[in-house]
């Protein structure tokens, strides 16, 4: 594998060259450097909401994308991408915890993390 340095301006040059084609294909112009300024001002925010289960209380950590400006958002439009509303499920067949608040209560928080299967 190619030094890390040499490996990342290798991308980054790929990127450019791909992206001003694709804003002239769609009608942005060929300037790269103004869209990817423009983009720079995407930002993904961690979003912590409170949750207690039982006697413990933590944070539930949330990533989203925050709200953009309408000219940002405009351009996305245009380019045909989309920003994710939301967190998403994930696809990798991660199964989901099916036990009830009352059920961690009733085993536990530490055989609920343990996933001891009591009744």
């Amino acid at each position: 594998m190619p030094d890390c340095p040499e490996w990342v301006c290798f991308l980054a040059l790929a990127l450019w060259r791909t992206l001003a084609p694709w804003m002239q294909l769609k009608g942005l112009g060929i300037c790269a450097r103004q869209l990817v300024n423009q983009m720079s001002g995407i930002k993904s925010v961690d979003v912590i909401v409170p949750v207690r289960c039982a006697e413990i209380a933590t944070g539930l950590r949330l990533r989203v994308v925050a709200p953009t400006e309408p000219a940002t958002a405009q351009r996305l439009a245009h380019l045909g991408l989309r920003l994710p509303k939301g967190t998403r499920e994930p696809s990798h067949g991660v199964p989901k915890i099916s036990r009830s608040i009352a059920q961690v209560a009733a085993i536990g928080w530490d055989g609920f993390l343990n996933c001891e299967t009591r009744s």
